[in-house]
């Protein structure tokens, strides 16, 4: 038994370890696919709901799919507009960073620290090299975007009819798993949207008022790292703390950094209450599955490694051999409290007893 047993585990890392190869080799599609799917599942209900109250079904998918255009305009442009301000205004940051560095060497030197013997300040090429990357990131979300709502656009047409499919080819109590896992997932992208625009919108609000350049840019970046769960809203801080340090020094930047984690704190007092136990993944689990699905499917990977873990341990869960994976996953239980202290489950024990 313990050789069979063994024999499975090999056998099961073996096989993850060949399908993520098989993912990183495939990551130029899937990401486009991966995208629409999610945008699909979002946009779904509500062309479904047209459709069952007589709107014809064209009609209610070009309605579905004009709010997704809207919705992609809305970020796509100002995205656009934000990368482009910030490219131009790099030679003037370069130009603000190698002075302080200056004086940060002239300071240093008074007490025998050569800073020029460590890195040369003179010429900080890594800010032109991250504008450089922002615009290429941003051109490439803008044409890879058509081909996303093509595809929307047939997964809709579809998703239309998938009830009558999936009849004729599962079982009920298989649908219902399949509805169970897209209504959790349509829950958690909804609710996570609207904290995420939230996010976003306060973020802009504090760079604008403390006088941080593009402070656009700074809350759609907000925006779209809030779809990382624990640490995205801390990786989109640092861009906008360090021009906060370049451009007005070191006491107004600890403000826009304080400024930061008030919201950070804000967002994350509420969100729980908003999203209830949508995403139902430990802390570790939502970390590790970043940098796994960042590493496969590169920064898309990293925004939906949430809801694509999601799905992965509900279809554990269902599984025989394979559910205390799904438990693993999970976050971790709360310690059952003393028999009468606010612990029904306790109570009930007693009453039967």
């Amino acid at each position: 038994m313990a050789v069979a047993k063994d024999g499975r585990v090999v056998l099961i890392g073996a096989s993850i370890i060949v399908i993520g190869a098989g993912i990183k080799l495939a990551a130029p599609l899937l990401v486009p696919v991966l995208v629409a799917t999610f945008i699909a599942i979002v946009t779904a209900p509500l062309v479904v709901w047209l459709c069952d109250r007589g709107v014809p079904r064209l009609v209610a998918v070009l309605s579905g799919l004009l709010l997704d255009v809207t919705a992609g305009a809305a970020l796509g442009f100002p995205l656009a507009a934000a990368v482009a301000t910030f490219t131009e205004r790099v030679p003037e940051y370069a130009a603000m960073l190698s002075g302080q560095m200056e004086q940060l060497e002239l300071w240093l030197d008074g007490y025998g620290v050569h800073l020029e013997a460590v890195y040369d300040f003179s010429e900080p090429t890594w800010m032109l090299n991250l504008a450089t990357t922002m615009a290429q990131a941003a051109a490439s979300f803008v044409s890879q975007m058509v081909l996303v709502l093509l595809i929307v656009a047939f997964m809709l047409f579809e998703s239309t009819g998938l009830r009558e499919k999936l009849s004729k080819i599962a079982t009920p109590s298989q649908i219902e798993d399949l509805s169970s896992a897209a209504h959790e997932v349509n829950t958690y992208l909804v609710a996570k949207t609207v904290m995420s625009v939230l996010t976003g919108v306060l973020v802009f609000v504090w760079c604008w008022w403390r006088g941080v350049d593009v402070p656009l840019l700074w809350g759609l970046l907000a925006y779209l790292l809030n779809y990382i769960p624990t640490v995205g809203q801390i990786i989109a801080a640092v861009p906008a703390i360090t021009l906060a340090l370049i451009q007005l020094g070191p006491g107004q930047a600890l403000v826009v950094a304080a400024g930061f984690g008030a919201i950070n704190l804000a967002i994350g007092a509420v969100e729980p209450r908003v999203m209830g136990q949508a995403l139902g993944l430990s802390a570790l689990v939502v970390l590790v599955s970043m940098v796994v699905w960042g590493w496969l499917l590169g920064p898309v990977g990293a925004l939906v490694s949430a809801p694509l873990t999601m799905v992965i341990k509900h279809s554990l869960a269902h599984s025989d051999d394979l559910s205390w994976l799904a438990d693993l996953l999970g976050p971790s239980p709360k310690p059952a409290g003393k028999p009468g202290e606010d612990n029904p489950d306790s109570a009930d024990e007693l009453s039967r007893a």
